[in-house]
C-alpha cells in the first residue's frame, strides 16, 4: 500500500520568534503576534517544534474556515492552492527566531 505524501503549502508571510535559553538549559521560544510559546530540551528540537506548532495552526484555522480571514488579518498569502482532502495538507510558514538575553530584552538577531 502507497502512503500518499503530504501538499506543501507555502505561506508567503513571516513570523518573528523571541528565543531564550531558560533556567535548567531549557529553549523558550515566544511568538507575540501569534501569543504563542513553545519548550524545548535542544535548539534542533526547538526549530523542530515551531514549525509543528505554526502547522498545526493552521490547520486548524482552515478546519474551522477562518483561514482566509486570518491570512488577511497579517497580510499573508498562500503560494498554491489548497488540496480537496484538507488532511493532505502542510504548511511551510517561515518564521525569524531573535536570541534574547531575557524576555523583552533583544540581544542578538540571528537570521
Amino acid at each position: 500500500m502507497r502512503v500518499k505524501s503530504p501538499v506543501v503549502v507555502r505561506v508567503d508571510g513571516r513570523v518573528k520568534w523571541k528565543i531564550l535559553k531558560a533556567k535548567g538549559n531549557n529553549w523558550v521560544a515566544i511568538c507575540d503576534p501569534l501569543k504563542l510559546t513553545l519548550q524545548a530540551d535542544t535548539w534542533a528540537n526547538l526549530m523542530e517544534d515551531i514549525a509543528f506548532a505554526l502547522d498545526a495552526m493552521l490547520k486548524e484555522l482552515l478546519s474551522s474556515n477562518e483561514l482566509d480571514r486570518f491570512m488577511r488579518d497579517h497580510r499573508w498569502k498562500l503560494i498554491g492552492q489548497i488540496p480537496r482532502h484538507q488532511a493532505d495538507v502542510r504548511f511551510d510558514l517561515p518564521f525569524i527566531p531573535a536570541m534574547i538575553s531575557s524576555y523583552g530584552s533583544q540581544s542578538s538577531l540571528r537570521q
